[in-house]
């Protein structure tokens, strides 16, 4: 069984390396994107704090007249009164930022010309879209399985815990990168577990997420969103839909405004309510887009218990659930997931070598006959 396990280990760990390191290398990278694609242009993310505000209409029309070409999908909004709202098109990696205050453009830029929407989309398709995020998902899964096959494996006997948890540095870089590789992973197991678990939910969820969701609390966290009536006419005030939306929860705030996608899909404001863990909060208020009739308000702290834990996943796969200090750590488990899988990758080329260089010196060995016996 343990050389079954052993082979398992290795040879999963050996399919899955190269995405592993990529998905800790880019995640410790992105964790803090928002913060560094904001110290890198703040031309585009910084404003003026100032009273007042433009509506939500403006805002809307503002971007429409900045890039014409694809339909507007979606306004983010931000806890900061500092920080520019960002608006997301449908059908492109562009994006525009507007001053919240006077709705004037401050800029365009296409996501795949900086790093951190580079980062984000590797780490979250391989920049391969749907398709690559369900390879992403599927290799977190695999990485749940190499830290529990790991943990099997360097589990100690009795009287040698110490002896499991210590690295010898005095030791040869063979026994180094061993005892590197169990001790890192067993200190990060857990949290390793939770991030790959939580990004596996996140990139698979109507293969894996929502069945489980199912099987275990009887009932799933998707609800199909209402549909707007006939159109009749233009699209109602999508300010009057914010003032609505913010009567409804009055202590909540707007965190992102969604466009209807379709000539019968309703406008979506996703709002963020006090005791929410999911930094973009996970409330949902539904409008028709022709009338502007309220359509449903879904509160996320009312609803069901798959709803509830799907609204786990993401802070925890990013570490905003406990705010700096998780940050911080994030950032740490993503180089270790890097550095375990790099160590056992090299392990391994360290083996095959020193097995070739074994096999080489015996074929030598047979074909050169021993002098002694000659003679």
């Amino acid at each position: 069984m343990r050389r079954f396990i052993s082979w398992l280990h290795r040879y999963v760990g050996l399919a899955a390396a190269v995405v592993l390191v990529m998905s800790g290398i880019t995640g410790a990278l992105i964790t803090f994107d928002g913060e560094i694609d904001r110290a890198a242009h703040p031309e585009l993310r910084r404003v003026e704090p100032r009273p007042g505000g433009a509506s939500v209409d403006t805002l809307v029309a503002g971007a429409r007249a900045a890039w014409p070409r694809d339909p507007v999908r979606m306004l983010v909004f931000s806890e900061s009164p500092g920080d520019a709202v960002e608006v997301w098109y449908r059908g492109s990696g562009m994006r525009a930022w507007l001053d919240p205050y006077d709705g004037r453009v401050l800029g365009l830029r296409d996501t795949r010309d900086s790093l951190t929407g580079i980062l984000v989309d590797l780490h979250t398709n391989l920049l391969a879209g749907e398709m690559g995020r369900a390879v992403i998902g599927w290799f977190g899964l695999a990485a749940v399985l190499l830290v529990v096959l790991g943990t099997w494996l360097w589990w100690p006997r009795r009287g040698r815990w110490r002896q499991a948890l210590t690295v010898k540095w005095d030791a040869g870089p063979a026994r180094v990168w061993l005892d590197v590789h169990k001790v890192a992973g067993i200190v990060t197991g857990v949290f390793l577990v939770v991030i790959a678990a939580t990004g596996a939910a996140l990139a698979l969820p109507g293969v894996v997420t929502e069945p489980l969701l199912v099987a275990f609390t009887g009932a799933g966290a998707k609800q199909a969103a209402p549909a707007s009536s006939s159109p009749v006419g233009p699209p109602a005030s999508l300010d009057t839909m914010a003032q609505r939306a913010r009567a409804t929860f009055p202590e909540g705030r707007i965190m992102r405004l969604m466009m209807p996608a379709t000539p019968k899909a309703a406008v979506a404001i996703r709002m963020r309510l006090p005791g929410e863990i999911h930094q973009l909060g996970r409330t949902f208020v539904y409008f028709d887009q022709y009338d502007g009739r309220l359509l449903r308000a879904d509160n996320v702290l009312e609803s069901n218990l798959a709803t509830r834990i799907h609204a786990w996943f993401y802070p925890l796969h990013t570490g905003a659930y406990g705010g700096m200090a998780t940050r911080v750590l994030n950032v740490l488990f993503g180089l270790s997931l890097a550095l375990i899988s790099l160590s056992g990758g090299w392990m391994w080329v360290r083996n095959r070598l020193a097995k070739r260089r074994a096999a080489a010196r015996q074929r030598g060995r047979a074909v050169v006959p021993d002098v002694e016996s000659v003679r």
